[in-house]
């Protein structure tokens, strides 16, 4: 037996203040990154050619033979640069006031550390030879550690931001949606004719709204349905069954003096219980959540001469059709059951008066027509429905089921059906949306 576990939930505050914060952080710290990586790049590649400068600037330029702009860099910061500088020949160290030693000549800018200290190293090639000068960086070091601690204090305060921020607008965002789920739970539980009313600036808000309300209407109207499908099974069941314990007591009674009435209320009690399974079919048929058609190729004439053939075991019926042979796909016995009905309808409501049925080609419609009493335009929303009985049907038998389970059989095949009254009189009963039609040699 499997246990159902509700699954771990957030508030939807604490989930935008969570989003607002990861989303801000990885912001940052891309920027962060970008800055950090920018800043280093600009300020090695200045102090490279400051570096470079110096030396060529320098006293040791002339001794090698390196023609230079003396004085460039000049002043205090050119000779300080200079006197603090590694300089490598080929592979012989001319100068290393730090001894970090013989190095790898690679040419251009590069950062190495030795002894915990930075160094930036910088290889080039003047006159055939390789050199590699370099010097501490010790403002690069002061420039670094500004430069994360400004960096990691930005990422605080941004984190304090939106943590603060998301907090805001992730209680502006969840109090409609928390409003909105309160009244839809007072709804549910106590009044399902009370609606949702708020006023919110938010489309989507404003939508949901509407769209909840909406689904409340369906909600109610299948919720009273069902009370009045409830009332009238238990009403049409109720009389049956008060017959049967009526004709019961009648053979109790008088039985064992009057053979005769024994034959007579058990015929009365069998018709009954036949009508009772008829209800109880029809029920069971209405109360399927669906129905999965076998749809093949059907000739239409062919399953409307079955359904009457059926029908006429019954009943006297005058028919007059026209139909040629048409081939559409559908389901046979549900399309078969569907003529049935509606045959044994227009029997119930005109007895004694022809029924017409034909093929109207310029909008593939087969119509039935009677010539009974007819439907009134407010009835026509009704006819379908469980249980109805319309004025015209009052004094019929019956319960009312019949269009109900037609209808669900047009529905489930995909058909359309209308309902017209001509001026002449009776009923008409219009299907259309027929699928792959085709026409065949009757």
């Amino acid at each position: 037996m499997s246990s159902n576990k509700s699954a771990f939930t957030l508030p939807l505050s604490v989930i935008l203040t969570i989003s607002f914060i990861i989303l801000l952080v990885l912001v940052i710290a891309f920027i962060s990154i970008f800055v950090y990586r920018v800043s280093t790049t600009v300020f090695i590649n200045n102090y490279s050619k400051e570096l470079l400068n110096s030396y060529r600037a320098s006293s040791a330029a002339p001794q090698r033979g390196i023609m230079g702009s003396p004085g460039f860099m000049g002043g205090w910061r050119n000779q300080q640069l200079y006197e603090n500088m590694f300089v490598q020949i080929g592979e012989n160290v001319i100068r290393d006031n730090d001894e970090i030693g013989n190095q790898k000549f690679v040419e251009g800018p590069r950062i190495v550390s030795e002894s915990g200290k930075t160094y930036l190293l910088y290889g080039f090639v003047e006159n055939g030879e390789k050199l590699i000068i370099g010097t501490h960086m010790l403002e690069y070091e002061v420039f670094l550690n500004a430069l994360k601690k400004t960096l990691g204090l930005g990422v605080l305060l941004a984190i304090a931001l939106s943590l603060i921020f998301g907090i805001i607008m992730g209680r502006r965002i969840a109090k409609p949606l928390k409003e909105i789920s309160n009244a839809l739970q007072d709804t549910i539980l106590s009044d399902l004719s009370k609606r949702i009313e708020m006023n919110s600036k938010a489309k989507e808000i404003h939508d949901l709204k509407e769209a909840l309300n909406r689904s409340l209407e369906k909600i109610e109207e299948a919720y009273r349905r069902q009370e009045q499908f409830s009332s009238d099974v238990a009403h049409e069941i109720r009389s049956p069954l008060t017959s049967i314990v009526g004709f019961s007591r009648l053979i109790k009674r008088w039985g064992i003096k009057d053979p005769d009435v024994v034959l007579e209320a058990a015929k009365n009690i069998t018709e009954t219980a036949e009508s009772m399974i008829t209800l109880t079919e029809s029920l069971l048929f209405l109360a399927k959540p669906d129905l999965k058609p076998e749809f093949s190729a059907v000739n239409l004439k062919e399953a409307l001469e079955k359904a009457l053939d059926f029908v006429s075991r019954s009943a006297n019926i005058e028919m007059k059709f026209e139909l040629p042979g048409i081939i559409v796909m559908t389901d046979k016995k549900l399309i078969q059951l569907a003529f049935k009905i509606l045959l044994e309808n227009s029997i119930k409501h005109a007895p004694g008066k022809p029924i017409e049925i034909f093929w109207k080609s310029e909008s593939s419609t087969l119509i039935f027509r009677d010539y009974g009493p007819g439907i009134s335009e407010q009835e026509k929303e009704r006819v379908f429905q469980r249980f109805y009985k319309g004025d015209f049907s009052r004094t019929g038998s019956g319960y009312g089921l019949g269009l109900s389970i037609f209808k669900k059989i047009i529905d489930t095949l995909g058909l359309t059906v209308q309902v017209e009254t001509p001026e002449t009189g009776g009923t008409m009963f219009l299907l259309g949306g027929w699928n792959e039609i085709r026409s065949v040699r009757s």
